[in-house]
């Protein structure tokens, strides 16, 4: 039986500095919008790399916490963590992280690249909304933040649910609901995402790769470790580009930061249904 050693070391050395690429552009986005960055390892890994779409979650999931601690760090030294919206969010989103990977285990690779493929079409269109009134000299809201225990709860089952049936870090889910449905500035928005990956991404990690062998269809050669040969090689370069693009975050303009965030979110949109 191989271990985790080998599983690390026998990759094709292209597919390791391949992965040492997107793990440094996974770690730079993820920190400059408050992403796990699952939206460019979750396509790069099943597509570029041809692996079951369920590997390439579990091993992204495995990294998402390397991406979020540095870029909290950086939010919280900036001062923009609102730790009421964390409070709040954060309990259920824990809980459902778990109930959507346990979801996931049942749907078909096809099925689970179309929901996360129409999922980005989502936040696509949302997100180019708000791009155009930006543009338009509206205030980024008109209302005043409304952080409760109802709508952390609104947002937290919701991010925590489709982290896990996704495989992301679920902050394409976080920062567009908690926008909308708490109403807080998008810095900050970006900020708490972060913080509450920190935690949410270790427990829907674990879980995965637990499960991961149960995937109806999965390689026999698929043992909950197998993720990890991947993600190894993708941390380090996480880690620098996470701290480094949350810096960014306080100090590009607010519009640079949507239109990069649009910009990623097509392409992987266009990746995953076509």
């Amino acid at each position: 039986m191989p271990t985790f050693e080998i599983a690390a070391i026998s990759l094709p050395v292209w597919e390791v500095l391949a992965l040492i690429a997107i793990g440094l552009l996974a770690g730079l986005l993820g920190g400059l919008l408050g992403i796990g960055g699952g939206i460019v390892m979750i396509p790069a890994i099943s597509l570029l790399l041809d692996r079951d779409i369920h590997l390439a979650q579990a091993a992204s999931m495995n990294v998402i916490f390397f991406v979020a601690a540095p870029a909290a760090i950086r939010h919280w030294r900036a001062g923009g963590i609102n730790p009421a919206v964390v409070k709040r969010i954060l309990p259920f989103a824990m809980i459902f992280v778990v109930l959507g990977v346990t979801a996931s285990i049942w749907i078909p690779n096809a099925d689970l690249s179309l929901i996360f493929g129409l999922f980005l079409i989502y936040v696509l269109y949302e997100n180019v909304r708000r791009l155009l009134r930006d543009r338009q000299g509206l205030p980024e809201s008109a209302h005043e933040p409304r952080v409760t225990w109802l709508r952390g709860g609104v947002v937290g089952s919701s991010a925590g649910f489709g982290a896990g049936l996704l495989g992301i870090g679920g902050g394409l889910i976080t920062v567009p609901v908690t926008q909308l449905v708490c109403r807080c500035p998008l810095r900050e928005c970006i900020a708490c995402s972060s913080t509450v990956m920190c935690l949410t991404s270790v427990v829907g990690a674990v879980y995965k790769d637990a499960t991961l062998a149960e995937v109806p269809g999965i390689g026999a050669d698929v043992h909950w470790y197998t993720p990890l040969g991947i993600s190894i090689w993708l941390i380090p370069t996480c880690l620098i580009g996470s701290w480094f693009g949350a810096r960014l975050t306080h100090v590009l303009p607010l519009k640079v930061v949507r239109s990069v965030f649009i910009l990623i979110v097509a392409v992987s949109a266009a990746k995953m249904l076509f």
